[in-house]
């Protein structure tokens, strides 16, 4: 019973390794970790109220404190860069 190993020795390796060979999942881990950063930095700031909830986007809502800005306009960019340049 011998064992086969693999030696990954550059970042491609370590990539499918990891699961990321795809560019829709490479999106999806960037979006994904973008949006975590914007969450914890409250960025933009225009989207959240005071009491830390996001504001409804003002196309899609009435409300009076509706924003043009919203929350996942950076993970959206950031996952279609992912996708186009990876």
């Amino acid at each position: 019973m011998a064992g086969v190993f693999e030696a990954v020795t550059d970042v491609r390796g370590i990539m499918v390794r990891l699961g990321l060979a795809q560019p829709s999942s490479r999106a999806f881990v960037i979006g994904t970790a973008a949006a975590g950063v914007a969450y914890l930095a409250r960025f933009p700031k225009q989207a959240f109220r005071d009491d830390g909830s996001m504001k409804p986007l003002s196309l899609l809502s009435s409300e009076p404190d509706a924003t043009n800005t919203h929350f996942l306009l950076v993970p959206v960019i950031a996952a279609g860069a992912g996708y186009l340049f990876t």
